[in-house]
């Protein structure tokens, strides 16, 4: 018998490793045609997106949807930061100077 060390690497993968299959409570959800509809549907730009993820950071108390909204919005403010090019300069040494004076 081979060892395989608990690793299911044969059969059917259903994505949860392991695991039986788990299908969710389809009763749970909330999904009609009306709210499916796409003139129901709104969906904000960007923008607004951003500010009512602004304002759900200063609202919230949970670390953890804190942390996450904090990830999110510091890239958005890099993505938006310009970059700052800078010109290239050579560093100069004492040493490299003396080289040049001798030479």
């Amino acid at each position: 018998m081979a060892s395989n060390h608990g690793l299911r690497t044969t059969g059917t993968h259903t994505g949860n490793f392991g695991r039986s299959k788990v299908q969710g409570k389809r009763e749970t959800l909330d999904l009609t045609k009306e709210i499916l509809c796409r003139e129901n549907l709104r969906i904000p730009n960007r923008d607004d997106a951003f500010s009512r993820l602004v304002d759900a950071y200063n609202k919230t108390d949970d670390p953890r949807l804190k942390a996450g909204l904090w990830e999110i919005l510091r890239a958005r403010r890099a993505a938006l930061q310009e970059t700052v090019v800078k010109p290239m300069v050579k560093p100069t040494s004492e040493f490299a100077e003396y080289c040049r004076l001798t030479r």
